[in-house]
């Protein structure tokens, strides 16, 4: 083989690369340019990208893996990925974050959310605009569940720009009764006693007391609605059916809401194993929110789609 040849054979193995891998690399860019970011609470970094790749996978199934082909649609991922790796390494650097924290303040954006819900909703949002650019590339699949979660994730972090986690919002009414069910658990399966009275959870045992105050933003409005979208997705690729698809949808509200209580519970708990050391329970309190939730949405939609998949397997006529 003449070198000619060779090169073109190298640069078509090159670009003929799985489409699921430019996600994969998306991710790991995210996750060199800032480390630490993955290890935070939802609005306090960049661990809700971790479901992007399962999203994909769960969506498109075996096409997640073929290579992406069509002209130059290979090289449009790969420079779509040098543009998020310069903004991702960009968008690190103190000198950046402290303009995007200044322009927040001139906004008017409240001082207890501008360098966390404000600095990641914007990066959810240029996020969303790479995987716009990526999912546009293969028409065919049409995948959008990992688009719907990371715009999810922008519009709540943004809602709580304009209600800042000093306030309840309108939503506060949903906080208290969740906050009854905690107690009543903790009272259940936990030493000690727990309290709920407005949005104020009031743990006692016998080393000490601490009261959490929780917004709306932990009342898991987010992750009902970031599962439902997401839900809603699958249903419609799925053609589920309005009957099925009701079915699957209310599941998703129920299952977010135990969810969400059991994130509580826990969080709880650990605060009353370690009521004299509030910092280790903010560094619990940083991850445990995706390391329940995001499972939780991952295990319903492939039970969703093995469902699905065994009913259209019955519908199809037998062969002859």
């Amino acid at each position: 083989m003449n070198a000619p040849r060779a090169l073109e054979a190298v640069k078509r193995k090159a670009l003929g690369t799985p489409y699921i891998v430019f996600f994969a690399v998306l991710v790991l860019i995210a996750f060199l340019a800032d480390p630490f970011s993955f290890t935070r609470a939802w609005n306090q970094g960049r661990s809700a990208m971790l479901a992007i790749v399962p999203l994909i996978f769960l969506e498109a199934g075996r096409r997640s893996f073929a290579p992406l082909q069509g002209g130059r649609k290979p090289l449009v991922a790969w420079m779509t990925l040098a543009a998020a790796a310069a903004y991702y390494f960009t968008v690190s650097q103190p000198f950046v974050v402290d303009s995007i924290v200044s322009l927040g303040r001139s906004l008017g954006v409240d001082p207890s959310v501008v360098q966390y819900s404000w600095i990641w909703g914007i990066d959810y949002t240029v996020t969303s605009i790479f995987l716009v650019v990526l999912l546009l590339l293969d028409r065919g699949s049409r995948t959008i569940t990992p688009l719907i979660y990371t715009v999810g994730m922008a519009s709540f972090l943004f809602i709580d720009v304009l209600l800042p986690e000093n306030t309840l919002g309108p939503f506060g009414y949903v906080v208290p009764p969740v906050l009854q069910v905690v107690a009543w658990a903790l009272d259940l399966f936990t030493p000690g006693a727990a309290h709920s009275q407005g949005n104020i959870l009031m743990l006692h045992n016998s080393l000490g007391s601490m009261n959490l105050q929780v917004f709306w933003p932990s009342a898991g409005l987010d992750g009902i609605v970031i599962g439902l979208l997401v839900v809603l997705a699958i249903c419609v690729k799925a053609g589920t059916g309005w009957a099925r698809g009701s079915l699957y949808l209310a599941l998703a509200v129920l299952g977010s809401f135990l969810v969400n209580v059991l994130r509580l519970a826990l969080l709880a708990a650990y605060a009353m194993s370690n009521i004299t050391d509030p910092k280790a329970f903010e560094a619990f309190h940083s991850v445990a929110g995706e390391l329940i939730f995001i499972p939780w949405i991952i295990i319903f939609v492939i039970l969703i789609l093995r469902r699905e998949s065994r009913i259209s397997a019955r519908a199809r006529p037998p062969k002859p």
